[in-house]
């Protein structure tokens, strides 16, 4: 590439020539992101869900315990 194309390809001084393919991949950067955290926020859901589990368990161990003497 010589260097009057590079300056073409980055007229807009982000690395973009087009505007129109910055806007797609900003877009296309946020679905990914959307998604990314949608899979997060599920994980934590089953994890808080494992431990309020973990948690009656532990309860219910405590009361056999504490009564069974």
């Amino acid at each position: 590439m010589s260097n009057k194309e590079i300056q073409r390809l980055i007229a807009d001084g982000i690395g973009y020539g087009d505007p129109e393919a910055r806007l797609q991949d900003d877009r296309r950067l946020q679905v990914l992101l959307a998604e990314e955290q949608s899979k997060i926020g599920t994980r934590l859901n089953w994890l808080t869900f494992l431990l309020v589990i973990v948690g009656l368990l532990n309860a219910v161990a405590l009361a056999l315990q504490v009564w069974g003497k």
